[in-house]
């Protein structure tokens, strides 16, 4: 069986960590006989090179790489993509599959709403967090999120916002809901696990006066989560991987990121690879 290789973005908060090896265990004890690991693009050991290496010294000879990502950014793009192609070259007995990153999906949205409901966020309206990209695309999936988190629920708004990078920021949405009337607003963080940006989203809250806010946790473990994880593993091994590329930073020419179309794709540093 191939090993399932998890990609997640890396902490300097070990607790990310350990939601990304929880979330590999529980994904494995749904497929008996699946190996997992984790491996990651930044702050965090082992890098997606190193551990393709590791696993072809102990004999692994198949691996599906599944990014632990939650939109098609450069990570999922970019840095894992160009990390994979790179391991191809390097290993060339190694039967290597690539898999697409877990959102937007309706099982994350699900997880959301439940995050949302143990913080008391029923009827609030609700401001999606993420990170931010430079990808306009990547972020289209947030707002594609935000959207499939309103359908059919009592929020009575599903705004977004982003804690770097881009806009609008946390302070611009909250800003603009209490000019709206709004007295007490939910954000709901859409992170996998706790780290710098989750952080900032409560520090960013707290800089607007006359509104209450309530954050949820991050998305964190869950048996549905697993699932999802399992079925992108399946989706790669049967070669069924629908990227989403209509609308991708590489080949479409956004005004200011022209330059991007076509451009060769290099793997983030990873601190590891250089030692």
């Amino acid at each position: 069986m191939s090993v399932l290789l998890g990609v997640a973005h890396g902490s300097k908060d070990e607790g990310s960590q350990q939601v990304v090896r929880d979330l590999l265990v529980l994904t494995a004890a749904q497929r008996p006989g699946l190996r997992a690991e984790a491996a990651y693009v930044d702050n965090a050991s082992p890098s997606v090179r190193g551990a393709l290496r590791r696993l072809v010294e102990q004999g692994e000879r198949d691996v599906t790489v599944v990014p632990l990502l939650l939109g098609a950014a450069s990570h999922s793009k970019t840095d894992v993509a160009a990390s994979v192609q790179a391991a191809r070259f390097a290993h060339p007995g190694l039967a290597l599959r690539y898999g697409r990153p877990l959102g937007p999906h309706p099982v994350i949205v699900d997880v959301l709403v439940q995050r949302l409901a143990e913080a008391g966020a029923q009827g609030l309206p609700v401001v999606l967090v993420a990170g931010g990209s430079l990808d306009p695309d990547a972020n289209a999936g947030v707002a594609a999120t935000a959207r499939l988190l309103w359908e059919g629920r009592d929020f009575p708004s599903v705004d977004i916002a982003f804690v770097s990078t881009t806009g609008p920021t946390v302070v611009q949405a909250l800003e603009r809901l209490r000019a709206q009337g709004a007295t007490t607003v939910a954000l709901a963080s859409y992170f996998l696990g706790p780290g710098y940006l989750p952080r900032r989203v409560s520090v960013q809250a707290g800089q607007v006066d006359g509104i209450e806010v309530v954050v949820s946790e991050p998305l964190g473990v869950s048996e549905r989560l697993a699932s999802l994880v399992l079925g992108r593993f399946d989706e790669a091994r049967a070669g069924d991987i629908r990227m989403n590329c209509d609308a991708c930073l590489y080949r479409i020419a956004y005004p200011g990121l022209e330059t991007s179309v076509g451009a060769p794709q290099v793997p983030h540093a990873h601190p590891d690879d250089d030692r």
